[in-house]
């Protein structure tokens, strides 16, 4: 978190659950939101609101977003992911496709 605070930034905000907080990228209220640990469940229907509004998902090693991960970064920019996604110490979590 602190390399995160590093970037410029206006403020930090979590209001709870991941699909409010995706949907509040996809609005535009937030630049971005990530996530680690959290089920597909958590982050499908929103995924979908986040890309259709023209944002990005991403995995937060920096690759491809992957829904059994548990694990995901949503900003309004393929640039500032990217940028979050460099700054990530990543937390290993059990997938949502293994037993």
């Amino acid at each position: 978190m602190e390399k995160l605070l590093c970037i410029p930034i206006h403020g930090i905000r979590g209001v709870g659950t991941a699909a409010v907080n995706m949907c509040l990228v996809a609005s535009g209220a937030a630049d971005a939101y990530y996530e680690m640990g959290i089920h597909c469940w958590d982050m499908a229907g929103a995924g979908i609101i986040v890309t259709e509004a023209g944002g990005v998902l991403m995995d937060v090693t920096g690759g491809p977003f992957d829904l059994m991960s548990r694990r995901i970064i949503a900003a309004s920019s393929k640039t500032l992911a990217e940028r979050i996604a460099r700054e990530i110490q990543v937390v290993p979590f059990q997938r949502d496709d293994e037993d």
